[in-house]
């Protein structure tokens, strides 16, 4: 039991322990206003919008704006403008803005319709659907470079409906050089301004930087079009890189697109993962690619002939607050095919919804335009001319080719005659029927490309070096289909070549002094004077030697319209019946 002084120091204790733990305030001090707690600064978090940008590129349309097969007349530009139109159409009102359309070059040679045209329905229809840009293609040199391009690096300017229009589309290669020099009739890029939309339809307007670019295609060109007039081609991809970063960094672009005459998946490896370009568009190799990436770049190819056409959408991302543009990505890549029942007009309203009314116009004007060369029937056949190789023949023999190799012969009054193989441009076959007429116009699709006719007089010893040069790997590309003998080859060997039935040489010997007989070979000009050395043997195309001798006799003869003379004169001899060859000339030796 504590007693009452025990108590009383207790209590002093705990009095004494509580004042050091809390001290009270000063009663004469005035007590301080508590501070208000800081009021917080509302800060928006930026909101960040997804906008598209749909594009679409065509390439390699060679002339295909419209396509009668046939019989059958297929509208294809016509159709893939109202495509494009689809896209570009708000409230009724077509705005050009709303879509990216470019095309990946080889615009003219190929389909009767343009070849007999110079390319007018071409440049015409593209300039009329609005194209943003052209690649430089190998075969704008078909022609002449200057008569398919503008000085100021356009599409060239026409006259139509009484009224001359200025063309502006333009026409891009940064790697293409004359004598050493920027060819000033092409642009290196060009960037154009466009509207991509929202989910919610709002706008933003994004600038797209089109760089041009092409392989090395100078192999593919006539000589005398190309390397001799001076062309070159530099296929660096380190060109392509520095110009796109230069565009992004200096911000006058939001996004860069590599369009170029060559493939599209082996351009996007070539640029590397590094590289500011955003999307590759190819063309070239006749093929459609989409929905890949190789090195983190998306790329896309839209085939061949106005067949198919290549469609992307571009994505940025548009701060809402602060307006600035970030590219987002490539999305909904594929390949469309133009429907071959949709692109059909042959009445007023058979698919008026799925043809643009303008290009249609066009297409008939060309139509129209040459229906004289259309409707002039030389002659018949009775024989399919297929492009599929024939049996036994090592892949080296078509019926086609067989044809345009003996009328090469017919031509040049030769023994022998070869056609590369991409100057086998097109077929005929019958379409179930026993027999096919054959008009002028057939006759320039099969010989597109306007080439001279070289005539050789040479010895059957040197015509031996063709043969040898057209089995390896360089010279078959030249020398790949003949008529006028028979060679039996096995590999890179030749084992026997036979004239009419007789045995003129076989292993390593001639029969009866055949190598001095004299030999007259007939080719086109781009088989005549191109360089292809084959690395494994060190052989040569032997014909460039002897371009500058007295063994060529001739070079003087257009194919394409002697092909017409020497056809008409075969078809009065027989009464309309052309004959075609079906046998292989090329045999392989198992």
């Amino acid at each position: 039991m504590k007693t009452g002084i025990e108590i009383f120091m207790f209590v002093a204790l705990l009095g004494a322990v509580s004042n050091t733990g809390c001290k009270k305030d000063n009663p004469a001090s005035p007590r301080p206003e508590p501070e208000p707690d800081p009021v917080p600064v509302v800060v928006d978090d930026p909101v960040t919008v997804e906008y598209l940008l749909p594009l679409i590129e065509t390439t390699d349309i060679h002339g295909h704006v419209v396509e009668n097969e046939d019989g059958t007349v297929h509208y294809r530009m016509a159709y893939i403008a109202d495509k494009a139109n689809d896209i570009r159409t708000v409230d009724g009102r077509v705005e050009k803005d709303r879509l990216l359309l470019l095309d990946g070059g080889d615009l003219y040679q190929g389909a009767p319709v343009s070849n007999l045209l110079d390319g007018w329905p071409v440049y015409v229809s593209m300039d009329r659907m609005g194209y943003d840009a052209v690649a430089l293609g190998n075969h704008e040199f078909d022609w002449g470079f200057d008569n398919v391009v503008d000085p100021d690096a356009t599409l060239p300017d026409y006259e139509r409906g009484g009224e001359n229009w200025v063309n502006e589309v333009p026409v891009l290669c940064a790697n293409i050089y004359l004598n050493g020099e920027g060819v000033s009739a092409t642009d290196d890029y060009v960037i154009v301004e466009k509207t991509a939309v929202s989910s919610a339809g709002k706008t933003a307007t994004v600038r797209i930087g089109v760089i041009g670019f092409a392989v090395n295609y100078a192999s593919s060109i006539m000589s005398s079009r190309f390397t001799d007039a001076g062309y070159t081609i530099w296929e660096n991809y380190s060109l392509a890189n520095d110009i796109a970063r230069d565009l992004e960094s200096s911000g006058q672009c939001d996004a860069t697109v590599l369009l170029i005459h060559g493939a599209a998946d082996r351009a996007a490896g070539s640029l590397g993962s590094s590289s500011a370009i955003d999307l590759v568009l190819g063309g070239h190799t006749h093929t459609t690619m989409s929905g890949k990436t190789v090195s983190g770049l998306s790329y896309l190819q839209g085939g061949r002939y106005g067949e198919h056409y290549a469609y992307g959408e571009l994505k940025f991302n548009v701060n809402e607050t602060s307006g600035e543009v970030s590219f987002a990505g490539v999305v909904n890549q594929k390949v469309l095919p133009v429907d071959s029942y949709r692109d059909l007009h042959t009445t007023p309203s058979q698919n008026a919804n799925n043809l643009d009314a303008e290009i249609l116009a066009v297409s008939d004007e060309a139509l129209e335009a040459t229906a004289t060369q259309m409707n002039d029937v030389i002659g018949y056949i009775t024989v399919g001319a297929t492009s599929y190789y024939i049996n036994g023949s090592g892949e080296r023999a078509a019926v086609v080719s067989n044809w345009m190799c003996d009328i090469l012969r017919r031509i040049g009054e030769a023994d022998v005659a070869f056609v590369n193989s991409g100057g086998i441009r097109t077929y005929f076959s019958l379409g179930g029927q026993s027999r096919r007429n054959i008009t002028a116009a057939d006759v320039y699709e099969l010989f597109p490309f306007s080439n001279l006719v070289y005539v050789y007089d040479i010895p059957y010893r040197d015509l031996l070096q063709v043969f040898e040069y057209s089995l390896t790997s360089q010279g078959q590309i030249l020398f790949s289909r003949m008529t006028g003998l028979d060679c039996r080859y096995s590999g890179s060997s030749v084992v026997s070549l036979e004239k009419d039935g007789t045995v003129i040489y076989e292993h390593g010997q001639w029969a009866d002094g055949w190598e001095y007989r004299s030999a007259v070979l007939a080719v086109s000009e781009y088989v005549a004077t191109t360089q292809r050395r084959d690395s494994a043997t060190g052989l040569s195309n032997p014909l460039l030697g002897w371009n500058s001798d007295q063994r060529l006799v001739s070079n003087n003869l257009v194919d394409n319209e002697n092909a017409v003379r020497v056809l008409r004169e075969e078809a009065s001899a027989s009464g309309g019946h052309l004959f075609i060859d079906t046998s292989p000339h090329f045999l392989l030796v198992q």
